[in-house]
C-alpha cells in the first residue's frame, strides 16, 4: 500500500475507508514494529498522502475532505487510533466504530447529560437508530422522493414509525448507482453510519433495480467503486447538487 497513487475510485466513503486501512497497515509496519515513533509515523503518513491523481474538482474535494479527516484523527487522537489499530482484527466494522467514536468525541452532549458523556462512543450495533432523529429522517425521505430513488414513494410519518420500531419494509431501488452515491454522501457527512452497507444488507432493506435480489454488501461496494471511475456528467452533477442542498438543510438543523 505504501507509495500507492490515488485515483478517483478512492474518494468518498470508500476512499476514507481505504485511507484508514492504509494508515493501519503502515502503523503495524512502523509503530507496532518499533521502527518509528507514533508522532513520526503520523507526520510521514500525512505528508505522503496529500495529493492524488484525479483531475476533476469533485474527486479532488472528496480526497481533500478524507485527507484532513484522517490527518485530524492521527494527530489529535493518538490514544483512540492506538486502541483500534492494535486490535488483532481490523475490518470495515472496526473502521466504522473508530470513525463513529472519532466523530462523537467533539459532539455536544445531549440535553440533561454531563460533559463526561461526550467521551462515550456510539455503539456500533445501534448507531443507525441512535443518530437519526425525526427531522433528519423526514429530510432523507423528501430527498429520496425528489430524486426518485425508489420505485415506491415513501411517506415520512410511516418511515419514522417503522424506523423507531425497527420494522422498516424493503423498498426497490430505481437506480443502484444513484442509491449508493446518495448514501455514500450522507455517510461522508456523518448523517448516517459509515457501515450503512452492512446495515442494509443484514436487514435486507433494498431490492436491486432488477427486482431479482436484495442488495448485499458486495453489490453496493462494487457499484460505488465503479461510479467513482469517471467524473460525473451534467445529470449526475445536478443529482449531487440536490443531495448537497439537503445535507446543508440537515446540518443547519443540527446546529440550531
Amino acid at each position: 500500500m505504501r507509495g500507492s497513487r490515488w485515483t478517483p475510485a478512492q474518494t468518498g466513503t470508500q476512499g476514507l475507508f481505504r485511507l484508514v486501512k492504509q494508515a493501519h497497515e503502515i502503523y503495524k509496519a512502523e509503530v507496532a514494529a518499533r521502527q518509528k515513533s507514533y508522532k513520526r509515523y503520523a507526520l510521514d503518513f500525512i505528508h505522503s498522502n496529500r495529493f492524488h491523481d484525479a483531475r476533476d474538482a469533485w474527486s479532488k474535494n472528496e480526497h481533500q475532505k478524507n485527507y484532513y479527516t484522517v490527518a485530524d484523527l492521527l494527530m489529535e487522537h493518538e490514544k483512540l487510533v492506538c486502541k483500534y489499530f492494535n486490535r488483532e482484527q481490523f475490518d470495515d466494522v472496526a473502521i466504522a466504530d473508530l470513525l463513529d467514536e472519532f466523530y462523537a468525541s467533539d459532539m455536544p452532549a445531549p440535553p440533561g447529560h454531563e460533559d463526561r458523556e461526550r467521551s462515550k462512543p456510539f455503539p456500533s450495533n445501534t448507531a443507525i437508530e441512535y443518530k437519526l432523529d425525526r427531522h433528519t429522517i423526514d429530510l432523507i425521505v423528501q430527498l429520496a422522493n425528489e430524486v426518485g430513488l425508489f420505485k415506491e414513494r415513501l411517506e415520512a410519518d410511516d418511515v419514522i414509525v417503522r424506523y423507531a420500531t425497527d420494522t422498516l419494509q424493503p423498498v426497490t431501488s430505481r437506480n443502484n448507482t444513484r442509491l449508493v452515491i446518495l448514501l455514500d454522501k450522507l455517510a461522508s457527512h456523518g448523517i448516517i453510519p459509515y457501515h450503512w452497507q452492512a446495515v442494509i444488507a443484514k436487514k435486507r432493506l433494498v431490492v436491486s433495480s432488477s427486482g431479482r435480489k436484495y442488495l448485499d454488501q458486495h453489490d453496493m461496494s462494487s457499484t460505488l467503486n465503479r461510479s467513482k471511475e469517471t467524473p460525473p456528467g451534467l445529470a449526475e452533477k445536478h443529482f449531487l447538487s440536490v443531495i448537497d442542498q439537503y445535507i446543508t438543510r440537515i446540518k443547519n438543523k443540527e446546529m440550531q
